[in-house]
């Protein structure tokens, strides 16, 4: 079962099909943002900011850096949720 309650995302054509089918490995329920909501994009959008200015950088990864990639985000994921300050 997940390891968050909600998994939101926007409505990208990327978070159908297979990621749909395989959302509930990682969270018990699968929100879609709501267009034109600025607050909800907003969220997840400083999140991905975040995430990619502290943790993965800009660049593009190959298909065989997958793991190295994952398990990288993970432990960024951790220290996210419970190390690191939050402005609330």
């Amino acid at each position: 079962m997940g390891g968050c309650q909600i998994l939101q995302t926007d409505g990208g054509p990327e978070f159908g099909g297979e990621f749909e089918e395989r959302v509930r490995e990682y969270a018990l329920r699968h929100r879609m943002a709501r267009p034109y909501r600025k607050n909800e994009q907003a969220f997840v959008e400083s999140f991905h900011r975040t995430l990619r200015k502290e943790c993965g950088g800009w660049g593009k990864y190959r298909r065989g850096e997958l793991e190295e990639v994952q398990g990288e985000a993970e432990r960024y994921l951790h220290y996210y949720h419970y190390q690191r300050p939050h402005l609330a």
